[in-house]
């Protein structure tokens, strides 16, 4: 190469190098310079902060949290007993006078012909006694119900802190693998810049340009998949906090990874013990017995009784009576109701003994992802990451000082960029796996 062409580029390479050595990858993660809101709309949250806003805000909690009130009115409700019923008759037309409403008394002539053209009416109270215990049985269904929503409460928010937690870390690490992509890819086109200029005097070779800019194209795309992901973080944590869509929430810190595991049959005691789903399949069970039982009593009939009194219209002019009344079970037994009943109970039953299983296969599956995750972090020998980080920067001088080539020096670069992205996916990786082993067992062992 002509010795005065190579002035330029070398000139440009140191330049280059300074610059990139003055930018190493930073831990924290920060507002993305590409698509970023502005700094007024960025909302910096811990994740604790943002644990409060959630309980605060969601709108599927405070469904939930309706729901039993709901069920708890309805346990109001079951305890009421049957209204009273009051009926009144009278006479509204007389053909024979031709009076409305006549309510005044007979005359005395009427009453000794023995003739009524007024004054009549009839008032009856009733009352219904449910019988076979129904009422009782009534509030207890009502109260199994609420029992069940209240545990539909305690899977819902078990699914959403999942959620919020794995979002919020993934946010949290995408944000570092952008930033990565950011500083590479900022490096690598002023690289790009300096071969351009060199290409112009021909110092360099315009396959190394393409070559370059293939590789930009490829930090480009890597990019933007990561800005598609954090798009979609802030779309998911948008919806569980019911936060504004201008605004950016920036993730500040994650807790420290701790690297110890509960012991297995502590982990699998806690599910069987905690997990909701499996209350709730109990519950169901409970429920079930509880409505079995209630049509079982419904086969028997409830009693009416109640009391007449009729004026005028009778055995004799002021006759007062009592009344009782019931449904012959003759055809009617609520035979289809109660093996409906029974049916459900079959299903319930059985699907307690399933839902052990599964959670059983959770605990162990997110026990054993854990464990691998452990084993690749504490394999990782000491002092890895600083040199993770030295492989850019003596990857950058030695290309500065032309002791290796251009496909040399990306392949070094591209080493760099997998180790960072390795890093950031294990530690990803390993919190995730963390909160799942808190989500299958629903207990907050990290």
């Amino acid at each position: 190469m002509d010795h005065f062409r190579f002035i330029p580029l070398l000139r440009s390479c140191i330049v280059l190098g300074w610059l990139g050595m003055m930018s190493p990858l930073l831990a924290q993660p920060t507002v993305p310079a590409s698509g970023a809101p502005s700094v007024a709309d960025t909302i910096r949250q811990s994740l604790p902060q943002l644990e409060q806003l959630f309980l605060e805000r969601n709108f599927q909690l405070l469904a939930q949290r309706y729901q039993i009130d709901i069920a708890d009115a309805a346990i109001t409700q079951a305890g009421l007993r049957p209204n009273p019923n009051l009926w009144f008759q009278g006479n509204l037309y007389n053909p024979q006078t031709h009076k409305v409403l006549a309510f005044g008394p007979p005359s005395q002539a009427d009453k000794d012909a023995g003739i009524y053209n007024s004054g009549y009416y009839a008032v009856q109270l009733q009352q219904v006694i449910l019988l076979a215990g129904k009422r009782s049985k009534l509030v207890a269904l009502a109260e199994s119900n609420k029992s069940l929503a209240r545990l539909a409460f305690r899977d819902i928010m078990r699914t959403l802190h999942y959620q919020l937690y794995t979002t919020y870390a993934n946010l949290y690490y995408d944000l570092q693998g952008l930033r990565l992509f950011e500083d590479e890819l900022g490096r690598q086109q002023r690289l790009l810049e300096s071969y351009r200029i060199a290409l112009q005097s021909g110092g360099v070779a315009p396959y190394e340009v393409t070559r370059l800019e293939v590789a930009i194209r490829d930090l480009q795309a890597n990019r933007a998949n990561y800005q598609t992901q954090i798009a979609d973080d802030q779309a998911t944590l948008r919806v569980l906090l019911r936060q504004s869509a201008k605004s950016f929430i920036m993730p500040t810190e994650l807790p420290l990874i701790r690297t110890t595991l509960p012991a297995l049959a502590v982990a699998l005691d806690s599910a069987q013990t905690n997990r909701p789903d499996i209350g709730l399949s109990q519950e169901q069970i409970n429920n079930a017995e509880r409505s079995l039982a209630l049509e079982k009593a419904r086969r028997t009939p409830d009693l009416t009784t109640g009391l007449l009194f009729e004026k005028y219209g009778n055995a004799y002019n002021n006759f007062t009576g009592f009344q009782l009344a019931m449904d012959l079970p003759v055809r009617n037994r609520n035979q289809g109701a109660i093996r409906s009943a029974e049916t459900t109970l079959k299903s319930v039953t059985s699907g307690l003994e399933n839902q052990q299983n599964i959670v059983q296969s959770d605990v162990l599956n997110a026990y054993d992802k854990l464990n691998t995750y452990y084993t690749q972090l504490a394999a990782r020998p000491d002092g890895y990451l600083d040199r993770i980080q030295n492989i850019s920067v003596e990857a950058t001088k030695a290309y500065n000082a032309r002791s290796i080539g251009l496909l040399d020096y990306l392949d070094k670069i591209r080493t760099y960029q997998q180790a960072q992205l390795n890093n950031i996916n294990l530690l990803n990786n390993l919190f995730n796996t963390q909160q799942l082993l808190n989500y299958t067992t629903n207990t907050r062992f990290f």
